[in-house]
């Protein structure tokens, strides 16, 4: 028994919704802390986050972006995460 598959590029079923090719930001490494986290890094904004890192996130026009992402989601606390920073 063959199998034969044959696509047809023309022939549209639906458009896919482009937030399908987000990305995650995994708090492994360096991808938080000293990485697009950084108080008092000089390129820090008030929140401490990079501003020259996040540009280059921007540029990849990434349509959505997870966090937490891959296996730390399973322990994430939400409730520690919102609120002044100074009651967490």
């Amino acid at each position: 028994m063959k199998a034969r598959v044959t696509a047809n590029a023309a022939y549209a079923v639906a458009d896919i919704d482009k937030r399908l090719y987000g990305s995650l930001l995994e708090q492994l490494g360096r991808a938080v802390y000293t990485g697009i986290y950084e108080p008092g890094h000089p390129q820090a904004d008030a929140e401490g986050m990079r501003k020259d890192v996040i540009e280059l996130v921007r540029a990849l026009d990434t349509p959505i972006c997870r966090y937490p992402g891959g296996n730390f989601v399973s322990a994430y606390n939400w409730e520690d995460g919102i609120g002044p920073k100074e009651n967490r």
